[in-house]
């Protein structure tokens, strides 16, 4: 049997406390509740001017006469004000309000790809605080296929090329840059939590309770010496001070129970296959597919993003690839403290005997 004994959802005292908190109970009618009928256009899209392309093209010049790798790029090497006031202006009118965006226009068969990488990450910089995103501390993600199977344990979706079901980061906000596209498949979904929780609130109000409590989470093999493998209960739902948010990856929660060796309750189960269903309505899921040098940007708290299925290309300098980022952006979003359990700079807190440090997890701090 496992040595990690989750905490009772029945008996738990700290559980029966946060499900007498109050906790949004009428549909949300902002920018954020988008369905699939809301964009009849691309003004999701943020096409990049002549002026950021000169300013983006001198950065990179700068970095590379400073002898700059991605290890040593900082915020300070990255002099854009045009495009740094235009990345603001992104941040909280499209991924504060509306959850997603994209950003075209790069020409990413202009730089090297040790280059591209530099500017995403310096770009990172400019938008908030870039942090790790694994135990080795990588600055970068690589969402590309390494012959991996997802359905094993501590395999993570972004080394497979495997479907990705509905799902959100541990980040304030999740970036992508497009290297590469699949030769087939590969097309990115995004579906706002929002409006899944108005048509929640309309056809099954039952599921809120358990989804306030939420649910353990895996940390996949990919946890730092601050954080334990198996989280506490993270709610799928949270609001604070009037702001509503989502954290839901069905995959970490069905690996923890593996990992723990107790199964899910008939009622958990019912909860999270409405979910997964509610997530994949036509009516609410919007696609894209990313060309190279598109860069899309997703807010973790009011949307859940997805991939499909890929065929990769047989030359290795073709293969589908994309470069991840995770930015912490403060004040995008007010969360509950029992919601931030997966944040990347708290760690997992120690609560109803999960074993765990309660010290912070690394960030990726700037050198002069």
């Amino acid at each position: 049997m496992s040595s990690i004994q989750p905490p009772s959802p029945l008996r738990s005292p700290a559980v029966r406390q946060a499900a007498l908190r109050p906790r949004r109970l009428a549909p949300v009618h902002d920018e954020s509740a988008w369905t699939a009928a809301t964009f009849r256009s691309d003004d999701w899209i943020r096409h990049l001017s002549a002026t950021h392309l000169r300013e983006i093209d001198s950065a990179i010049a700068r970095l590379v006469s400073r002898g700059r790798a991605l290890d040593t790029v900082t915020r300070h090497d990255v002099e854009a004000p045009a495009f740094a006031e235009f990345l603001q202006t992104f941040i909280h009118h499209d991924l504060g309000r509306r959850g997603f965006g994209m950003l075209r226009g790069f020409p990413a068969d202009k730089y090297s790809r040790e280059e591209i990488e530099m500017f995403f990450w310096g770009m990172g910089t400019l938008m908030g605080k870039c942090v790790s995103q694994n135990a080795d501390g990588d600055r970068l993600g690589h969402v590309r296929d390494q012959g991996r199977d997802y359905n094993a344990l501590n395999v993570r979706g972004y080394q497979t090329q495997a479907h990705l079901p509905f799902h959100c980061d541990p980040s304030d906000v999740v970036g992508l840059f497009c290297l590469n596209k699949a030769r087939e498949g590969g097309l990115s979904s995004v579906v706002s939590g929002i409006s899944m929780y108005n048509v929640l609130l309309q056809e099954k109000p039952q599921y809120l309770d358990l989804l306030h409590r939420g649910f353990l989470y895996d940390r996949r093999g990919e946890e730092t010496e601050y954080q334990a493998p198996i989280s506490d209960f993270v709610p799928a739902y949270s609001c604070m001070d009037g702001d509503l948010s989502i954290r839901y990856v069905r995959k970490s929660m069905e690996t923890a129970q593996q990992k723990l060796q107790t199964p899910f309750s008939d009622e958990e189960l019912e909860v999270l296959d409405y979910m997964e269903a509610l997530s994949r309505r036509e009516d609410l899921v919007y696609s894209m597919m990313l060309e190279p040098g598109d860069m899309q940007f997703c807010n973790n708290y009011l949307v859940l993003h997805s991939r499909t299925q890929y065929q990769d290309h047989d030359q290795p300098e073709k293969k589908r690839h994309m470069l991840r980022l995770w930015v912490k952006i403060p004040g995008i979003r007010k969360l509950a403290p029992e919601f931030i359990e997966l944040h990347p700079d708290t760690g997992w807190s120690r609560r109803e005997g999960i074993p765990a440090r309660n010290a912070p997890m690394p960030i990726l701090e700037e050198t002069a």
